[in-house]
């Protein structure tokens, strides 16, 4: 084996950067989401404890019914507000690794389709047809690729506005519950 066989060709090089990159991409998310996740656990501790405090101090059946449903309306403002902020954190990291993708696989086309042209350029006669299709193919993949990238990127959309407009929802209907309580005292 000689020593030019163990180097690296510059297409390895940059995926290689690519990987890392992406790695690095990803445990940052993680990371954002992990704190993100620690920090709606210290709220929802302080908030434990403050009510269980309050909780001791209620000497009515209505006073405990007012205070369960004070409890509600700052619980969903939370897990709305974490929802919003974890969909922010992964929309950002796939927004990102998406961009690499789409850089890797363009680079990839242009890499494939300039391959076909050195074939086209070199090819012997009577080979025309089979260089025709194998572009028709690249040609296609390039396209149901770009349709399928587009369906995915509406379907995430959408999943992640209806996961906080259903965090809206429990607010809202912990609002509405709080003042009729507020209303009924």
């Amino acid at each position: 084996m000689t020593s030019t066989t163990l180097k690296p060709t510059a297409v390895q090089a940059a995926n290689l950067d690519v990987a890392f990159g992406l790695t690095a991409k990803t445990l940052d998310m993680c990371l954002q989401l992990s704190e993100l996740g620690v920090q709606a656990m210290k709220e929802s501790i302080a908030d434990y404890q403050e009510n269980m405090q309050k909780a001791l101090t209620v000497d009515s059946p209505q006073a405990w019914f007012a205070l369960q449903a004070s409890t509600m309306e700052p619980a969903a403002q939370r897990a709305r507000r974490y929802l919003q902020q974890a969909n922010e954190i992964t929309a950002a990291a796939r927004a990102d690794l998406q961009k690499a993708a789409e850089l890797q696989y363009e680079t990839g086309l242009r890499n494939m389709q300039q391959a076909i042209e050195n074939l086209s350029q070199n090819a012997p006669a009577g080979s025309e047809n089979a260089l025709n299709a194998w572009q028709s193919a690249v040609t296609s993949t390039a396209a149901f690729y770009e349709s399928m990238q587009q369906a995915t990127r509406q379907a995430i959309e959408f999943a992640g506005s209806r996961a906080v407009e259903a965090a809206t929802a429990a607010s809202n209907a912990a609002q509405k519950a709080n003042a009729q309580v507020a209303g009924n005292r």
